[in-house]
C-alpha cells in the first residue's frame, strides 16, 4: 500500500517555509540564487554532479547559493544513504524536501512526479525570496511550470535549464502519447519558456525546436552545452578498470557507459556487430557498462551474436560511478553515443563531453544532419551512422578496425575539440556571465 506521510506532512512543509536565522541572511549586496532539481549529488544522474559544479562556481564568485532537491532516489540499488534535511556542500546550502521514497513502487514514483513540483512551488512562493531561480527539467514540464509561476509571484528572475525538451521526448517514449495530454503539456511548457529571462539548451538542434514552436522566445534561448561529468568519488574507490581487464591490442575496444534504456537503440549495435564477417569480428570487443530496462534483451542478443560469430566479444559491466566509467574509457578505443531516431533534436548526450575529456574518439549513431554528427564528421573525431541503419553501422564498426593505425591522429583531433568546445572553465564562465545578466535585471 502506498502511504503519503500525511501525519507529519503539514509540519514538514511548514518547516521548509520558515525564515532562516539571522546569521544565514546574506547581505543586501549579495545576489541570492536558488537552483532546483529533483536529484542532487550524491545522487547518480549526470546532472546531479553537473549542478553541484555550477552551484559551486557561483558560490566561489561571491554569490549566496541554495539548492532545493529531494533525498537521493534515482537508482534505488545505488545504496546511497539518507542525507541531512539541510547540509552545506562546497559552501552551497542544500535543502532536501520531505518527499516519500520512490522505492515504495511505481505508483509512488508517479505521485512524486507531481508532488515534488507542488512542494517546490510552496517553498518558492512563500519561503525566502531569491534574486534568481533556476530549475531543470526533472520532473518534466510540471517542475518548470511550478517554478516559473512562483518566480513570477515573487518578482524573481527565472532561468530554465532544458537538459532535454518536453513533452516532445515523452511523445517519442509513449509517455505522452495521448494527444490531449501532449497538447496540454506543450501549452504549459510554452508558457514556462515565455516567463524565463533565459532558456538554456545544449545544442543548436534543441534551440531550433524551441524557436519553431514559439518564435517569441528566440531572443532568450541560448546554447550552453555540458562539460565533462565531474568526479566527486572517494579516491580510494575500487576501479572498474580491473573488472574490464587490460585491452587486447589485437582488438578495437568500443565502450558504452550509461543507461541501457529505450532511447539508446543499443540493440542495433549488437546486431551490427553480429553481421561482421568471422575474420573481422575477432578484431572487435564491445563493453556495455550500466543498467536499464533494455539490459536483458541486449544480453540475449549478445549471446546470439557471439554464437554466430564465436570470435566476437561482447561484455557487460554493472552501473559504475563516474570514476569507474572514466577508468573504463581509458582502456578503450571508441565511445558509443547511440540514440533512436529524432531524440537528438530534443536532447544532447552528456557522455560526449566525458568521452572527449578522456581523449576517446566517438561512434555517433544519430541523424547525419544533427549538430553532433556534423561535429564528429567535420572535426574527424570518429564515425557516424544513421539510427536504424544496421548495415551502415556494421560498416562503421568495420571502418574502426581498418582505421586502427589512424587512432593516434584521431585522438589528437579529440584533444583539440575537448579543450575548445567542451572546456569546463570556459563553460562555467558562460554560466557565470548568464547569472550576472539575470541578476542585473532584478
Amino acid at each position: 500500500m502506498i502511504e503519503l506521510p500525511f501525519r507529519s506532512f503539514a509540519a514538514k512543509v511548514s518547516g521548509t517555509l520558515k525564515a532562516r536565522s539571522p546569521q544565514e541572511t546574506p547581505s543586501p549586496e549579495t545576489p541570492r540564487i536558488l537552483a532546483i532539481h529533483r536529484y542532487y549529488w550524491p545522487d547518480t544522474p549526470p546532472y546531479a554532479s553537473i549542478l553541484r559544479t555550477i552551484a559551486s562556481q557561483w558560490t566561489d564568485a561571491g554569490r549566496q547559493v541554495d539548492v532545493l532537491t529531494s533525498q537521493p532516489s534515482y537508482k534505488p540499488d545505488a545504496n546511497i544513504g539518507k542525507r541531512a534535511r539541510s547540509e552545506v556542500v562546497d559552501d552551497v546550502k542544500v535543502h532536501r524536501l520531505p518527499l516519500p521514497s520512490d522505492r515504495r513502487g511505481k505508483v509512488q514514483k508517479l505521485i512524486n512526479t507531481g508532488l515534488f513540483p507542488l512542494l517546490v512551488f510552496l517553498r518558492v512562493a512563500f519561503g525566502r525570496k531569491y534574486d534568481v531561480i533556476m530549475c531543470s527539467t526533472a520532473p518534466p514540464v510540471l517542475l518548470g511550470f511550478a517554478v516559473a509561476a512562483a518566480a513570477r509571484m515573487r518578482g524573481s528572475q527565472f532561468i530554465y535549464h532544458c537538459m532535454d525538451l518536453h513533452p516532445e521526448i515523452g511523445a517519442l517514449s509513449g509517455e505522452f502519447a495521448n494527444p490531449l495530454i501532449y497538447r496540454a503539456l506543450l501549452r504549459l511548457d510554452i508558457w514556462t519558456c515565455r516567463q524565463a529571462s533565459s532558456v538554456v539548451v545544449l545544442s543548436e538542434d534543441m534551440l531550433n525546436v524551441l524557436v519553431e514552436r514559439d518564435h517569441d522566445i528566440a531572443d532568450r534561448v541560448q546554447i550552453i552545452n555540458n562539460f565533462d561529468l565531474p568526479d566527486y568519488a572517494d579516491s580510494s574507490e575500487l576501479s572498474l578498470e580491473r573488472a574490464a581487464g587490460e585491452a587486447d591490442v589485437d582488438r578495437i575496444r568500443v565502450v558504452f557507459a550509461g543507461n541501457l534504456g529505450r532511447f539508446q537503440g543499443l540493440q542495433d549495435i549488437v546486431r551490427a556487430a553480429g553481421r561482421l564477417d568471422d575474420r573481422r569480428s575477432g578484431s572487435l570487443e564491445i563493453i556495455f557498462m550500466g543498467d536499464g530496462i533494455a539490459k536483458e534483451e541486449l544480453m540475449a542478443l549478445a549471446a546470439e551474436a557471439e554464437a554466430s560469430r564465436p570470435s566476437l566479444r561482447i561484455r557487460f559491466l554493472p552501473h559504475g560511478s563516474p570514476a569507474q566509467a572514466r577508468a573504463l574509457m581509458r582502456t578503450a578505443d571508441y565511445g558509443l553515443v547511440p540514440l533512436i531516431p529524432e531524440v537528438i533534436r530534443y536532447a544532447y548526450p552528456s557522455k560526449v563531453a566525458t568521452y572527449l575529456s578522456e581523449n576517446l574518439p566517438v561512434i555517433a549513431v544519430v541523424e547525419p544532419d544533427s549538430e553532433l554528427a556534423r561535429m564528429v564528421s567535420g572535426e574527424r573525431i570518429g564515425f557516424v551512422a544513421a539510427p536504424g541503419d544496421t548495415a551502415g553501422l556494421t560498416q562503421v564498426l568495420d571502418d574502426t578496425i581498418t582505421a586502427k593505425d589512424e587512432l593516434p591522429s584521431i585522438r589528437g583531433q579529440v584533444t583539440a575539440v575537448a579543450s575548445g568546445r567542451f572546456s569546463r572553465t570556459a563553460i562555467l564562465e558562460r554560466w557565470d556571465g548568464l547569472l550576472s545578466q539575470s541578476h542585473q535585471r532584478t
